[in-house]
């Protein structure tokens, strides 16, 4: 599912902080397991993240395990985990979803005035 390897940039962080980025990557491969088992799926991060907007239960989950202040926080932490998530269409269009935007494809000139 995920790489256990993933560090967050701890090259110049104090001992607290490198113990506290660990902690954060044990706590998302904790809840990428569980909710991997709890949907009966193999799941990946984009699964993960995707779940993670769907569901408010998953959501008070996934920051209570990662032991973050806020779902925003354990959020923007996991996109600078896996900065991949960041240009993928798919989460975009899901964040677009959650925030009541539609994702609507451009269309020409000349259909937009057929259309009125």
């Amino acid at each position: 599912m995920f790489s256990a390897n993933l560090e967050l940039d701890t090259s110049n962080a104090n001992p607290l902080d490198r113990i506290r980025s660990r902690e954060f990557i044990d706590g998302v491969l904790k809840a990428g397991s569980l909710i991997s088992m709890l949907e009966n799926k193999k799941i990946n991060v984009t699964t993960l993240f995707v779940l993670l907007f769907e569901s408010t239960k998953y959501q008070d989950f996934f920051t209570e395990i990662t032991a973050s202040d806020s779902f925003k926080e354990s959020i923007l932490s996991l996109l600078y985990l896996h900065p991949a998530l960041v240009k993928s269409k798919f989460t975009k269009s899901v964040i677009r979803k959650a925030n009541g935007k539609k994702t609507t494809k451009r269309t020409s000139v000349g259909t937009r005035k057929a259309a009125l």
